[in-house]
């Protein structure tokens, strides 16, 4: 511990004569949510395996203590106490890990198909569209929402993995406008959060902005060949050529965007510098 903490004290009096050159915080970026909740997943990890061995370890030092220090010898009932407690232990970390991995994955996809679409929506800067990621709410976030002439748009991206069985049919998804119905299992979830988060911001723009603003609800799922079945409300695309969204009747003037972007942007930039603390502002 003594070296460690050592570490940690010259690590600390060399960084902290030193400020970030940057003054403001920086924007979300796609999947940021998500990346934290990757770290803190990798954090569980590391904490189950370092107590893979740190039980056997810990069980044979009891054990070893108890037959120094103790005057009777050490019983058959005693060992096989020992051994289901390093066996039971062994087990669930074990078990743990796995769980923690496959969460991991999930979380994964979702942070890369995330970033995928966050990186398409790039393409609508050039129709005079602002685009913002990660937009935290108090209990949820929506993943990106782009503010243009034709309008306000939140965008949810959902990461759906394909299996390697049924390859004809295994990109194919259809949407009847209630439902995704995918090869062998059917979602409605994600249809429900989409035009509960548009509605939601709706909400929220009159109130930041005073003015009665649509938020089009649009469901992005990278990777997928998507039929549409029915009319809907929502937009349903894959996460490609979101320059579509430029397409329409032009509905917002430039103050207007530019008055939403304000109010936006004031939420989602809010990532401080890591590196360094920034320097402080000069008194007026």
């Amino acid at each position: 511990m003594l070296p460690a903490w050592i570490v940690l004290k010259l690590y600390d009096k060399k960084i902290k004569n030193r400020r970030s050159p940057l003054n403001i915080d920086l924007l979300r970026s796609p999947g940021e949510s998500l990346q934290e909740q990757i770290d803190d997943v990798n954090n569980d990890i590391l904490s189950n395996l370092l107590m893979l061995p740190v039980i056997p370890v810990f069980t044979y030092s009891i054990a070893l203590s108890n037959y120094f220090l103790s005057t009777s010898k050490t019983s058959l009932f005693q060992i096989a106490i020992y051994s289901i407690f390093i066996m039971t232990s062994t087990i669930y970390f074990c078990h743990s890990i796995y769980k923690l991995l496959n969460k991991r994955n999930l979380l994964k996809l979702g942070m890369e198909c995330e970033v995928a679409v966050g990186q398409d929506l790039q393409n609508l800067i050039q129709y005079k569209f602002k685009v913002y990621n990660d937009f935290q709410a108090k209990k949820f976030n929506i993943d990106h929402i782009v503010i243009g002439p034709t309008g306000v748009f939140a965008i949810e991206t959902k990461g759906r993995s394909k299996f390697v069985k049924h390859e004809k049919n295994n990109w194919k998804l259809e949407f009847d406008g209630q439902k995704l119905i995918f090869h062998s299992w059917f979602e409605t979830e994600p249809v429900e959060q989409a035009l509960r988060q548009a509605n939601w911001l709706k909400n929220w723009l009159r109130e930041a902005t005073a003015e009665n603003i649509n938020v089009t609800p649009v469901l992005a799922i990278p990777g997928w060949y998507i039929t549409r079945k029915a009319k809907s409300k929502l937009l349903i695309y894959n996460g490609k050529n979101s320059t579509f969204l430029a397409n329409g009747n032009v509905v917002l003037s430039d103050k207007q965007i530019q008055t939403i972007s304000f109010q936006i942007e004031k939420e989602c930039r809010n990532i401080s510098a890591k590196s360094y603390k920034k320097m402080a502002q000069p008194a007026n």
